[in-house]
């Protein structure tokens, strides 16, 4: 068991590092012109519905809508064994929190990485990947059924290619980053390429609107 905790070590800082070369490669520049305070990386949602009732499990224990009430969450969606988007996503949050950190700590926010690939994520497993990231980022997944409340609610895509080989396959999923009010409603979806300097600048624009 110590093994395979050492060998999913390595393999998140490898990753890590080439999350980071990548997000060096593809910075994006603020598009030119754009007016003083517009936002610019995201799309504002701001629809006024809360999302709707789901339970997950983590590994502390269940993952409800209470996870999020209170907090500016930004929600992520994926799985432990992707190679290179999830990867890059948390090196991304733990650069946008490191960024605000410096700037106001009171800027802070929380981290929900959803996994939709239950049959392999197990609380534990993604609590341990996720440690390598940041330890207070918090790991969750539920079955399908369980699932939908939250994808649908946020147009999250995903698919398994688990139909020949259970233990080794890849999924299909959305890339995007959704930002979650304190009051559990959508406010913003930031969609590739994200950047943590502009996700940073819009953050602090849209909490303080």
């Amino acid at each position: 068991m110590q093994g395979r905790w050492l060998a999913l070590a390595g393999l998140v800082l490898t990753l890590l590092g080439s999350a980071a070369i990548w997000q060096q490669i593809h910075k994006t520049p603020a598009p030119a012109g754009a007016p003083i305070g517009a936002i610019q990386s995201a799309t504002e949602i701001r629809d006024g519905h809360a999302l709707p009732a789901f339970r997950l499990t983590g590994a502390q224990g269940e993952i409800t809508n209470a996870t999020l009430q209170g907090h500016w969450s930004f929600v992520f969606f994926g799985y432990t064994q992707c190679p290179d988007i999830c990867p890059t996503a948390l090196g991304l949050m733990k650069a946008l929190k490191s960024n605000l950190n410096a700037v106001s700590p009171a800027s802070t926010f929380q981290v929900l990485f959803v996994s939709v690939d239950p049959a392999r994520d197990s609380p534990d497993l993604l609590r341990h990947y996720l440690a390598a990231f940041d330890p207070a980022f918090i790991g969750a997944s539920a079955d399908d059924a369980a699932l939908k409340p939250l994808t649908q609610a946020l147009g999250v895509y995903f698919k398994r290619h688990d139909a020949t080989d259970k233990k080794h396959y890849t999924v299909d999923h959305t890339a995007s980053i959704y930002l979650i009010d304190p009051q559990t409603r959508l406010a913003a979806v930031f969609t590739p390429p994200q950047d943590a300097a502009r996700m940073g600048a819009d953050f602090q624009r849209l909490r303080t609107k």
